[in-house]
């Protein structure tokens, strides 16, 4: 479980470093939600988003580094406390601010978020070395884990598109009268 879990989390930050920066108008949608998410002026939220993706990928390295896994798993929660905070604080507040967590969903923070930041807060908790299932594993046992992890990251970093998807949509109108 320790191995599914860390693959969990390699996989997510690294997609969410991918999504964010994969080009000038990814990174430009993710600054302007860090300027509404974490309430700071427009001139400070682009070194703050940069500061968020660096951070995405040092953490991701960090975990997938074995001697420094502890660390990864220290920022990783430190990182996902951040984010669930900004969202709940948003969810609050009734500011409308699109998710740009992984780069593309244009879909509004809601629910769907914190429960994403729950389960992978969970899985840093599942990560920490001296659990049960932390052992060594084959390399049949790591490349289970790993597809394992990569299902479980596929549904989280998709979970924005499927929400909003399954969000209810106001009901159209008739014949164009309001």
């Amino acid at each position: 479980m320790s191995a599914t879990c860390q693959a969990l989390l390699v996989l997510v930050f690294g997609a969410a470093v991918v999504g964010k920066a994969r080009n000038a108008a990814s990174f430009t949608a993710f600054t302007d939600a860090v300027a509404v998410l974490g309430r700071v002026p427009a001139g400070r939220a682009g070194a703050l988003a940069a500061a968020i993706v660096g951070s995405e990928a040092v953490t991701s390295l960090l975990l997938v580094t074995p001697r420094f896994r502890g660390a990864g798993l220290l920022a990783a929660a430190g990182l996902l406390s951040a984010f669930t905070y900004a969202v709940a604080r948003a969810l609050r507040s009734g500011s409308p601010v699109s998710c740009r967590c992984f780069g593309a969903s244009a879909g509004p923070v809601g629910p769907p978020q914190l429960l994403r930041n729950a389960v992978l807060l969970v899985a840093v908790a599942m990560a920490l070395p001296g659990l049960p299932g932390s052992g060594q594993l084959s390399w049949q046992g790591q490349f289970a884990a790993w597809l394992s992890g990569a299902t479980a990251a596929l549904l989280l970093v998709v979970g924005d598109e499927l929400a909003s998807l399954l969000r209810p949509r106001p009901a159209a109108r008739e014949n164009g009268s309001p």
